[in-house]
């Protein structure tokens, strides 16, 4: 699968999975209360997670490459709330350029270098974010950005 078509195809999921009811504004959930994200860095961090992982999940497969999709899609079924609310931060932010925003994040994680080591990294890091409850994984979104980025 060519690079432009993994591009395509994680934007679309990314649409459908969060759909266009998203709150106003990031939330996570306290012991029952709802509570704003510390900022919109940290929505920002968690939705280029997000992109990340689905570029992942949809091109690390055969050729010796960690498998990523069954982690990805365990984490967009237990955060889909979080990451419906970081997805309407981001439309925010960026307006009628999303589209262009969009299209750069996906190349940014579908061009690697080495691929075989993104995808490695890529499970390790899907599968951390899984496990995590949302409000850690919004706190942890960052660093765990960082290790597949």
């Amino acid at each position: 699968m060519n690079s432009t078509c993994v591009v395509a195809i994680a934007a679309a999921l990314a649409v459908a999975i969060v759909g266009h009811g998203a709150p106003a504004f990031a939330r996570t959930v306290r012991g029952g209360t709802a509570q704003p994200l510390a900022s919109n860095m940290a929505n920002e961090h968690l939705w280029h997670l997000r992109a990340g992982l689905n570029v992942a999940a949809l091109s690390c497969r055969g050729s010796g490459r960690e498998t990523v999709a069954p982690d990805y899609s365990r984490l967009l079924s237990r955060h889909r709330g979080l990451l419906a609310s970081a997805y309407a931060a981001e439309q925010r932010k960026y307006s009628g350029g999303m589209d262009r925003h969009l299209t750069q994040l996906y190349n940014r994680f579908a061009l690697q270098r080495s691929p075989g080591q993104f995808c490695a990294r890529a499970a390790d890091v899907a599968s951390e974010a899984a496990a995590m409850d949302s409000p850690t994984l919004a706190r942890s979104a960052g660093s765990l950005l960082a290790r597949i980025d």
